[in-house]
């Protein structure tokens, strides 16, 4: 299947004022992320808040150039395209926001949002445009009458289908979900989830499908990627990492996550600390004073992503650990 995103040494980072006559921090917040998306398929990122999912969306979207690396969008190189050409590139990755109601505009109509991207990117007529919009309301399971009612009429699954249908209005090659399904009801939830599933065999759209959701990623993804705090620890095939997780983060995660069945219940795996802050890092692996397995080498060498039972994964000790 063919590879629709590519990304290689993906790095941002931010400069922090520390206050008055002290030097500027830098801000890693991502810190050499390499992954590929292929066509109709879902890449689900997972991690803890502040590990850098959100800014990696705003790289994925073009929203924000990276300090370095690259980012392939059918082969063409976002960081090195022009103002043209990068127009352009943006048509074909869409986003739906976590908040539904904050990504609409609240004094203008459903129907005009949802045209206003034809609107922009293509010549078609208003009557072209009005039935295009109307087509994907119905896939999207919006009525007719919805078509001229302002977004705070709504509901916040409602809300959430029109994000969708906006997205998905200009037929992208890829979609960049960020906590899509976050801030509704857990039956609302599911219903919206099955909903990008159908899109996604209808117009075979590539999903990036970022959360903290274990339960919700193992319904909708088929590669899975842990992020630790600007950096990819564990990438591939989500089957597989959820069989045998290999990282130690991995494992905590996936052990913190609920089961209503005993057979798939893990033995919970207690982290201990915080999350370090991303202005000073901790030298070495960036999990090392949290990780149970820890030793010398981890706290004095960064590991680097490696290809290890069919996945890539960043930790020193990873065959022992598993053994």
């Amino acid at each position: 299947m063919s590879t629709v995103l590519q990304a290689r040494d993906l790095t941002r980072y931010y400069d922090v004022s520390q206050g008055f006559l002290k030097p500027s921090a830098q801000v890693k917040a991502l810190n050499g992320v390499s992954f590929e998306l292929r066509a109709g398929k879902t890449l689900a990122v997972v991690g803890e808040s502040g590990c850098g999912k959100s800014t990696l969306a705003r790289q994925l979207t073009l929203i924000e150039a990276p300090t370095s690396g690259s980012l392939l969008l059918d082969g063409q190189d976002a960081a090195l395209a022009g103002k043209v050409a990068l127009k352009a590139m943006r048509t074909k990755v869409q986003m739906v926001f976590q908040n539904p109601y904050a990504s609409l505009n609240p004094r203008q109509k459903i129907g005009s949002q949802l045209a206003e991207p034809l609107l922009i990117n293509t010549s078609l007529s208003a009557k072209e445009r009005e039935e295009k919009v109307r087509g994907m309301m119905q896939r999207v399971g919006l009525r007719p009458e919805h078509f001229f009612r302002y977004p705070h009429m709504f509901s916040g699954g409602q809300r959430q289908r029109i994000a969708i249908a906006r997205a998905m209005m200009l037929n992208p090659k890829i979609v960049v979900a960020d906590e899509p399904t976050s801030a509704l009801d857990v039956s609302i939830q599911a219903q919206v989830l099955n909903l990008f599933m159908d899109l996604q065999d209808e117009f075979k759209t590539a999903y990036v499908f970022i959360s903290h959701n274990l339960s919700v990623v193992e319904h909708v993804a088929d590669d899975l990627m842990v992020m630790y705090l600007g950096r990819a620890v564990e990438v591939g095939e989500k089957n597989r990492v959820y069989e045998r997780p290999l990282h130690p983060y991995t494992q905590a995660l996936l052990s913190a996550t609920p089961s209503i069945h005993p057979e798939q219940r893990r033995i919970k795996i207690k982290i201990e600390g915080e999350l370090p802050s991303p202005l000073k890092p901790p030298s070495g692996c960036a999990f090392h004073k949290r990780c149970p397995h820890a030793n010398q080498r981890c706290a004095e060498e960064v590991p680097e992503l490696r290809e290890l039972d069919q996945r890539m994964i960043a930790c020193h000790r990873a065959e022992e650990i598993n053994a």
